[in-house]
């Protein structure tokens, strides 16, 4: 009898712990999203990046982004496939998806030493990202320091757009530029011709914006734009160029009207040096805005031959 008065109970603690189970796999379960898209690794030949279909569960929009790097970091899981990401890199940190402006950072073993696969690897972070609906543009840094490319050029936000994939090769070229920057004492600007090279993974126009960034090479000439300017992507359609920065560049670039022009033009006349930009539309974090210090920059620009020195 006592058996049985011991035993009534231990069965309604176990259904009670049974239900609770079952409530938590339940709330979990309905709380979960699927996302049905595409992730990016090696081809067979490590030569190029191919996309891969998967289904990922997520709860939030900064889970997803994290569990899409995740995901890239476990490996592919097609034969056709090879791994993008070094198996004992570390994911650090990911910023900015609600900005939808994503800031990744992993640990040194990212990096292989291997430039051309390095950098396919940065592509297929972003190409993965910016596949989803969430998230416009991605920069990939490592324990918090920037990316170079094998000529020193700083790896910045990168869009989707901004790769377009090659069908099994990375190629690249030497290209001469010409970039204006601002004579000291704010005169005019003055003409700098440049030669970078290029792949055909990112726009000309964002190569030299990010050259405007570097500075100019010429002791008598003044940077217009400050260095720690945070370009996000540049877009070209209809002969406008779309260049779309970090809404920070308001405060680190203005000042005076004349210095404020003189950024302007230096972005401006430099991007109508391309046969397929007659002007220019500029936006912080996506959008326009109307004041820039002393200019209003809701319109679009075009070329001022004016402030070019002769």
């Amino acid at each position: 009898m006592n058996n049985r008065k011991v035993f009534i109970p231990a069965v309604a603690i176990i259904a009670v712990i049974i239900a609770v189970i079952i409530f938590f796999i339940v709330r979990d379960d309905y709380n979960s999203q699927k996302y049905n898209g595409e992730l990016y690794f090696f081809n067979d030949s490590a030569t190029a990046i191919e996309a891969e279909s998967r289904e990922i569960k997520y709860k939030d929009n900064q889970d997803l982004a994290e569990e899409i790097i995740k995901a890239l970091m476990k490996g592919p899981e097609s034969g056709r496939h090879l791994r993008i990401i070094e198996r004992n890199a570390d994911l650090l940190s990911v910023s900015g998806v609600d900005t939808r402006s994503a800031l990744v950072n992993f640990s040194g073993n990212f990096i292989t030493g291997d430039s051309t696969k390095d950098i396919l690897a940065v592509y297929a972070v972003v190409k993965s990202l910016c596949a989803t609906d969430i998230i416009d543009s991605v920069k990939v840094v490592i324990e918090g320091k920037d990316l170079s490319t094998s000529d020193g050029s700083i790896i910045g936000y990168l869009s989707n757009q901004d790769i377009n994939l090659p069908g099994d090769t990375y190629t690249s070229e030497n290209r001469e530029v010409t970039l204006y920057f601002p004579e000291r004492g704010l005169g005019k600007l003055q003409r700098e011709v440049r030669n970078i090279k290029v792949t055909d993974q990112q726009p000309i126009a964002q190569y030299i914006i990010n050259e405007l960034i570097k500075g100019s090479n010429n002791e008598e000439l003044t940077s217009a734009l400050s260095k720690d300017t945070v370009l996000l992507s540049v877009e070209t359609s209809d002969n406008i160029c779309f260049v779309n920065f970090k809404s920070s560049f308001l405060d680190k670039n203005s000042g005076a009207a004349d210095k404020e022009k003189m950024v302007i033009f230096s972005i401006v006349d430099s991007l109508t040096e391309l046969y397929n930009i007659e002007r220019v539309q500029f936006l912080m974090d996506g959008k326009k805005v109307d004041m820039f210090g002393n200019i209003n920059i809701g319109s679009m620009f075009g070329r001022d031959e004016s402030l070019i020195a002769n």
